[in-house]
């Protein structure tokens, strides 16, 4: 069992000036080093009279610590090994701070540099600066481990509550917590755009934008129609693949597996790339649904550098109506996704649910707009 060495600690400073009791002070610098993981779960702290020599205090103060982050679940005393870090017990630290208000949520994202992000959380600080409460804006790039430790962190800094829209992202796992709480939330969470949550939810129609686009292309008398997505494991593409196929399939036209490109990431070159790809195709598609307007701005990229024209050649249709999309050349038409009213409303319902009310109804879905441009073939804004 590793000992954290003393030269770890050199981050903890405890200054004698101020209202907080000392004890406090280091108390609170432990949690903070145990849910950031730079204090690591098996690792043994070090002994009361040596930590109390390293910081200049007395060791019943640093006794005091111990026996508090012990009393929050985060460490145990065992004979002859000494003071254990546990496994982080989100349960224990919320419970601290569960009536005390922090005026502080979190909002985690997946990818901040994704247009659709940014609007959706200046949705959700423009609630939260009506009722004075204070953002912290988590991006975990798309990684797992990032944005569970995200969650550890606003815990550790008892935010009131959550805003998660990573999927896959919540309380489901946690190393070293086992029983009633495990996989349950401890404190208020709204998820976003996450479609078959059992909890609080503000989600997108995101099936009626895939059907919209779909059937808007069809009007067009295209009936091969390439679709741009990316994971279908995620549940929000699911639902837009699904309102894609159920527009096909109403129009009486069989889904091609073949002209269906999963891209890696929501990004222009991504959308460029999967639209070589299409493009490259023996019988390429007629009209392109791409699950994004970042996707869509690269297909178009692409069909423009094949020598084709939009709309002429190939329409094309993208989802969410960042503002790049009309000012495009020429502009896209898009499904219209109400990116900043679902950061509001989640904040809204979050506001609720901190405050302790009854919020019965659990999903909210947002509807989605088609927005007529050029790129469809059709002859401007409509």
């Amino acid at each position: 069992m590793r000992r954290v060495l003393m030269k770890n600690l050199e981050v903890l400073k405890i200054n004698p000036d101020t209202d907080v009791p000392l004890a406090v002070q280091l108390k609170q610098q432990l949690v903070w080093l145990i849910a950031s993981r730079q204090i690591e779960m098996g690792e043994r702290l070090p002994p009361v009279r040596e930590l109390a020599t390293h910081l200049g205090i007395n060791l019943h103060t640093v006794r005091a610590a111990y026996r508090k982050i012990e009393e929050d679940g985060l460490v145990a005393t065992r004979q002859g090994l000494g003071t254990v870090v546990l496994g982080f017990d989100h349960f224990q630290i919320a419970q601290q701070a569960a009536n005390v208000r922090t005026y502080t949520i979190g909002l985690i994202v997946p990818d901040i540099n994704n247009p659709f992000y940014p609007a959706l959380a200046r949705g959700v600080e423009d609630v939260a600066r009506e009722n004075h409460v204070l953002v912290f804006i988590c991006n975990t790039d798309e990684d797992p481990a990032t944005g569970q430790a995200y969650l550890d962190l606003l815990i550790a800094k008892q935010v009131d509550g959550l805003i998660v829209a990573p999927y896959g992202l919540g309380f489901r796992s946690q190393p070293g917590v086992e029983g009633a709480h495990a996989g349950r939330a401890p404190i208020p969470i709204v998820y976003v755009d996450r479609p078959g949550e059992t909890g609080h939810t503000v989600l997108l129609d995101s099936e009626g934008a895939g059907r919209a686009a779909t059937a808007h292309l069809i009007e067009h008398r295209h009936r091969r129609i390439g679709l741009i997505t990316c994971s279908l494991e995620t549940p929000t593409l699911q639902q837009c693949y699904l309102g894609y196929e159920r527009a096909l399939n109403s129009a009486g036209v069989a889904v091609d597996p073949s002209i269906i490109i999963v891209a890696p990431a929501f990004t222009v070159a991504s959308g460029y790339e999967a639209a070589k790809q299409l493009l490259e195709k023996p019988a390429p598609p007629a009209a392109i649904f791409a699950v994004g307007d970042t996707l869509a701005i690269g297909a178009m990229r692409a069909i423009k550098e094949h020598g084709l024209r939009v709309p002429e050649d190939i329409a094309l249709i993208g989802y969410n109506d960042i503002e790049m999309a009309a000012v495009v050349e020429p502009p896209l038409t898009t499904v219209a996704a109400p990116t900043h009213e679902l950061g509001a409303t989640a904040m809204q319902m979050l506001q609720r649910l901190v405050a302790g009310e009854m919020v019965e109804e659990r999903q909210i879905t947002l509807p989605t707009e088609l927005v007529v441009r050029r790129t469809c073939g059709c002859g401007g804004d409509h």
